[in-house]
């Protein structure tokens, strides 16, 4: 009984209990789910995002709408989106990223870094944030801009930022 007891703690401790991470940048951005993010694209309205969106709700106007995922297992990070209207549809989306550590932010920026460089090409580099400009499926000039917070706060934070750019 001693030699089960002992064999079932030492697979405890070797077995690998977290689930597979896979690809941090495509499971948030949900890239299998097709449009410019998370299944939505640049131009939609208010009413489209609400029906493919499945992050928690956490604040709906005519020309915000708010979305939180909140950490899953032993990982602390948690996930803030915000999707802006004007009369032409979605033209912003700002997702904010709060890592559990400095260390994990700089992982999660290389993954999206990756991620956006196999999508639309090498990024241009300014003060510390990487920068695409890219057309869309449906036609719209976007500018997704990717900064973290390491200089100029304490909690640590990456932004992704998905913005329609004038003509």
């Amino acid at each position: 009984m001693r030699f089960i007891i002992f064999s079932f703690f030492l697979c405890l401790l070797g077995c690998d209990t977290e689930p597979p991470k896979g690809n941090a940048a495509e499971r948030i951005l949900k890239s299998a789910n097709g449009g410019d993010f998370r299944g939505v694209n640049i131009g939609d309205e208010a009413k489209d995002v609400k029906m493919k969106e499945d992050a928690v709700s956490v604040y709906s106007m005519p020309d915000e709408l708010v979305y939180r995922i909140s950490p899953d297992h032993e990982d602390s990070t948690w996930y803030e989106i915000s999707y802006n209207f004007n009369d032409a549809g979605l033209y912003d989306i700002s997702l904010d990223v709060y890592p559990k550590d400095t260390n994990e932010v700089m992982v999660l920026r290389s993954t999206f870094i990756t991620h956006y460089v196999e999508k639309y090409g090498e990024c241009k580099f300014y003060n510390g944030y990487c920068q695409w400009r890219a057309m869309t499926e449906n036609g719209h000039i976007v500018s997704i801009t990717l900064a973290d917070s390491l200089l100029q706060s304490p909690r640590p934070r990456l932004r992704v930022n998905f913005n329609e750019s004038d003509h």
